[in-house]
């Protein structure tokens, strides 16, 4: 607290306390001084160290909870809680490095036909002399063809719907957020499982509510807890992704997923699906959760995870009586989505171009997946043929982090389980590896070879 009592003494006349202490505070904690998860000190102990009121303190806390710094716990204290956009970028890289083999970004593989495909539609379009979608503000909910197009695209996930309760979002994760804020705020209660999508985690830090982990198996979510969660707490929604969980690939049978629909319907739980992925499998998926139970279900799915990674547009299958409530939210948020990329994506879902690079996707990812269950295949907690990361196990002579950093001075980049884990979920003992990484097919056999022989040595007596 010296810090914090020094940039407080120093103040000139007439400056707010509350917000020299606010930045104080806020320095030391994106400077590491003070870590995630760090319990603050009292404020009356603070209060009392700096000589000023215990409310200025109060304030200050409030303040730095409200930027997302601060997590402030009922009859516990407060403690450090770095925004999830800066903790996700000290694992994930934001941009390339030469000689790097990026194995921690999400995205499919990029090919010429991607790029043709793309030219194709900006050629058609510089040539048509209608164009409402370049001037349009209306309707909120996306154009009724490229609603359509949406449900089009849904039936193919196996998931029959109207067109007129899908919303087209900016992406799957806009779709996500608005379902979420549909539902849950400060005094609720929501469900995920417990190693899940990073955006899920920000969204509890955005819109207040407590987030809380479900167990799982190779499977995704446990049943038994999920039932056990709902008979003793009251919940207000369960976010999953039966499909490809990001990042254990999970794969739900269509036998669980009934029975989460049942154990939802039996609470009155809201189901939040995320199906992004769905779309890399093949026509003999099972159907969504949100088939068993439309009446409480969100579903949304989009195509940057399948089709082409530039085209964020999000489908969001909204229940009907609150179909009003998420519009109007949606069009606070951001109007609508962007009509431009939503034309060209429903002109791929109509003539195939989309399905077509689907297949392709599959075909490329089978190829990926192949190589690294040759060389790290001893190691796989989860893979698919058609997921976008494998879940690959550590050895016990290694943790978690000091490894991820020798793979790094090898040129090779992983992301740890600390983005993906839900607060009281215990840590995996895992890293995930991305096979869409933008390199050639040696060279990521090159570095799978390299992740191998550093797994299979022990760690330095000193980690630096």
């Amino acid at each position: 607290m010296d810090k914090w009592k020094s940039a407080l003494d120093i103040a000139r006349s007439g400056e707010s306390k509350y917000k020299i202490l606010v930045q104080a505070i806020a320095d030391d904690i994106e400077q590491g001084s003070l870590a995630n998860d760090q319990r603050l000190p009292p404020q009356r102990q603070v209060a009392d160290a700096m000589g000023i009121s215990v409310q200025t303190v109060t304030n200050a806390y409030k303040e730095l909870e409200r930027q997302g710094l601060v997590r402030c716990e009922v009859g516990r204290g407060s403690f450090v809680s770095r925004r999830m956009s800066d903790r996700v970028a000290t694992y994930i890289l934001d941009s390339p490095e030469r000689a790097l083999v990026d194995f921690s970004i999400t995205r499919i593989m990029h090919t010429r036909e991607h790029d043709q495909f793309w030219r194709d539609t900006c050629l058609e379009l510089s040539t048509e002399e209608d164009q409402p979608w370049i001037h349009a503000f209306r309707p909120i909910a996306g154009f009724e063809s490229h609603r359509e197009a949406a449900a089009q695209w849904i039936g193919r996930q196996r998931l029959k719907v109207d067109r007129n309760d899908i919303l087209i979002t900016n992406g799957a994760a806009h779709g996500i957020f608005l379902a979420l804020a549909s539902l849950a705020g400060p005094d609720d209660v929501v469900l995920c499982e417990g190693v899940t999508d990073h955006g899920v985690i920000g969204n509890s830090q955005v819109l207040g509510f407590t987030l809380k982990g479900l167990e799982m198996d190779r499977y995704g979510i446990d049943p038994e807890h999920f039932e056990d969660m709902c008979s003793n707490e009251r919940i207000t929604a369960l976010v999953c992704t039966p499909n490809l969980n990001n990042p254990t690939t999970s794969l739900m049978p269509d036998t669980r997923r009934r029975e989460i629909a049942e154990i939802a319907r039996r609470f009155g739980v809201h189901i939040i699906e995320d199906d992004v992925y769905g779309p890399l499998l093949d026509e003999r998926r099972a159907p969504p959760i949100s088939h068993y139970l439309p009446e409480l279900s969100f579903y949304c799915t989009s195509m940057t995870k399948s089709v082409l990674t530039g085209l964020r547009i999000g489908y969001l299958v909204v229940p009907k009586r609150l179909a009003l409530r998420t519009e109007s939210i949606l069009r606070v948020n951001s109007w609508m989505a962007t009509p431009m990329v939503s034309e060209i994506a429903a002109r791929w879902i109509r003539d195939g171009r989309a399905e077509s690079l689907v297949h392709l996707q599959r075909r490329l990812l089978a190829g990926r997946q192949a190589m690294v269950t040759e060389y790290m295949g001893e190691h796989l907690l989860g893979q698919h043929p058609h997921a976008l990361n494998a879940w690959v196990g550590i050895p016990s002579h290694w943790e978690v982090d000091s490894l991820v950093r020798a793979l790094r001075h090898k040129h090779i980049a992983v992301t740890s389980p600390d983005p993906f884990t839900v607060r009281g979920t215990p840590k995996p003992r895992a890293v995930r590896v991305c096979v869409g990484a933008e390199c050639s097919d040696e060279e990521m056999r090159h570095a799978l070879i390299g992740m191998r022989e550093i797994f299979n040595q022990y760690p330095q007596i000193h980690d630096f």
